[in-house]
């Protein structure tokens, strides 16, 4: 740890005697350290960098959050010049954690979390704050370049897979047309990473992080992340609750039939999102402990492309990857 950053936490602790441990997690470019005082009181200290814009984004998102009540981590202390941020403890309990905890026992912090996300949900685009800054939202290129990241960075350097003139064409289309069926649902912001590993426990409630790539999007994307989350298991019944719930508390113009397929197309554009991510991570940034959630998500993308009912390339490409990955080790 630098000496900027120890003037920087004695400034705002007004302690010298300070331990920083730092914390391994996640694949972007920050740094986090959890800083111990001789009184057992904890921090964390965020340092970010400037290969990503959007992490300058995250003070304004954070407190954004909070005026609408959404938790989010306290902010102690922040300079944006050297991209310092000093923010209270949640502890070490996410969702991700208590993944092997049987379904009674985490079934509240899903409900709370979805509950949670309505909030942002419905918030309406024209009462943001103009000083919010968020990342470009949602758009044709946007969604074409998530394919894209999915075809380059998964199915061809982990699955090993190609694609034929015929075949590229048919893929093409395909998602063309759910690029089409995505854009017609009214954009509201949505987190973008809606995922286990971003919801911290503490008091017994949900607690939002790494909300910086908030932007204006599809609602279906969010539900997708949760429910179809790769590094958490569920059952067919768990996430038809999980669905249903979200039906009830929205309380759309729709039947829940078609609500679910609306998520089960939202699922299918998260979840190849999130496979790209795990194949760039893993190989291009040497972070190979995503390729270990590849098997998950495939098997994930196999089933909402086959829920969806309109989605059969797709649906035939993940159930090849997943040959090919059940065949080599990861």
């Amino acid at each position: 740890m630098n000496k900027d950053i120890r003037k920087f936490l004695n400034d705002h602790l007004s302690m010298v005697d300070i331990q920083c441990d730092p914390i391994k997690k996640g694949g972007s470019d920050r740094n986090f350290y959890r800083v111990r005082l001789p009184s057992g009181s904890t921090f964390i200290f965020m340092e970010y960098g400037t290969e990503v814009e959007e992490n300058a984004y995250w003070t304004g998102i954070n407190r954004f959050m909070t005026d609408i009540g959404m938790p989010t981590p306290r902010i102690v202390a922040y300079d944006p010049k050297k991209r310092f941020l000093l923010l209270e403890d949640l502890g070490d309990i996410d969702l991700y954690s208590l993944r092997t905890l049987p379904w009674r026992k985490r079934r509240h912090y899903y409900l709370t979390a979805l509950s949670e996300i309505r909030r942002l949900h419905q918030t309406p685009l024209s009462d943001l704050p103009p000083s919010l800054k968020l990342t470009e939202g949602y758009d044709q290129s946007l969604y074409a370049w998530e394919h894209n990241y999915f075809k380059e960075n998964f199915v061809e350097a982990v699955c090993g897979l190609s694609f034929s003139g015929s075949w590229m064409r048919g893929w093409t289309a395909e998602l063309n047309a759910l690029i089409d069926r995505l854009r017609k649902i009214s954009p509201c912001l949505i987190h973008r990473d809606f995922q286990s590993q971003n919801l911290m426990i503490k008091n017994n409630r949900p607690v939002f992080i790494d909300f910086q790539g908030m932007r204006t999007g599809n609602l279906f994307y969010d539900l997708g992340s949760l429910i179809c989350d790769p590094y958490v298991t569920f059952s067919p019944a768990e996430k038809n609750e999980l669905i249903a719930f979200y039906y009830r508390i929205m309380e759309p113009n729709y039947s829940l039939d078609q609500f679910t397929d609306y998520f089960w197309e939202g699922a299918a554009q998260r979840l190849m999102q999130a496979l790209g991510a795990y194949g760039f991570l893993g190989l291009k940034k040497n972070k190979p402990d995503f390729l270990r959630h590849t098997a998950t998500g495939i098997k994930n993308l196999m089933t909402a492309a086959s829920n969806a009912g309109t989605l059969p390339v797709l649906n035939e490409l993940a159930a090849n990857c997943m040959n090919k990955l059940a065949s080599k080790p990861m």
